[in-house]
């Protein structure tokens, strides 16, 4: 089992540049033919780490087995960004691949406030993307770098959460830090005690967004 060099960042702009090659020799797969995905870590066997990945909504889960080692790096169940192909091309729930790096990312579980979702710091974010997989919400946004921790949490207004709509609040502050430029951003929140409840219909996302200001809340029906 090989051991993976891992970059362990909060909050990752990774970008490799791809230096110039003979015209005789192949580029390398691990630039040419990869794909990102947010997964979880489920721990390490005798052949190396094992992860989960789980495809847009309620997509059947697949299995990801790995040579190299990152138990140094994560923690088992945390959600991480994984660079990566598979090692052949054979449809299946359980697949090998080749792992090209391994980044950990912001991994929490939705929390819940009584409070109003006014006292809920909720400085802006440049959105990207946001999905769900399975029990998971994942964001890819931009937040302003400070080098200092940050509050980023997905909040829950406890006061909807007997309605058929759940508001959810995406806290997001700096602690009295100065930003000073943009970097990617990539979080991963489980709200599998949400989804789960019989009465839940729907979790609507709230953000303070530069990218789509007109757009109010994010829906996420199940």
């Amino acid at each position: 089992m090989r051991r993976l060099p891992q970059l362990s960042i909060l909050l990752i702009a990774a970008l490799m540049a791809l230096a110039s090659c003979d015209k005789q020799e192949d580029i390398d797969r691990a630039y040419t033919d990869y794909r990102y995905d947010i997964v979880t870590y489920l721990g390490q066997n005798a052949t190396g780490a094992v992860f989960e990945y789980l495809g847009h909504g309620d997509s059947a889960a697949i299995r990801l087995q790995s040579v190299v080692d990152i138990s140094q790096d994560a923690k088992t169940h945390q959600r991480v960004l994984l660079r990566y192909d598979f090692a052949d091309k054979k449809a299946s729930d359980q697949r090998d691949i080749n792992v090209y790096n391994c980044y950990t990312i912001i991994s929490d579980s939705i929390r819940m406030t009584m409070d109003s979702p006014d006292s809920l710091p909720q400085h802006e974010v440049k959105l990207r993307s946001l999905w769900r997989t399975g029990e998971f919400i994942n964001l890819h946004c931009q937040v302003e770098y400070t080098g200092k921790n940050r509050t980023f949490m997905l909040v829950a207004d406890g006061n909807t959460l007997k309605d058929d709509t759940v508001h959810c609040y995406l806290a997001h502050g700096l602690r009295g830090e100065q930003g000073t430029f943009w970097r990617d951003c990539y979080a991963s929140f489980n709200v599998g005690a949400l989804w789960k409840r019989p009465s839940f219909h729907c979790l609507r996302i709230h953000l303070n967004d530069l990218t789509f200001p007109d757009t109010e809340y994010y829906d996420f029906t199940k």
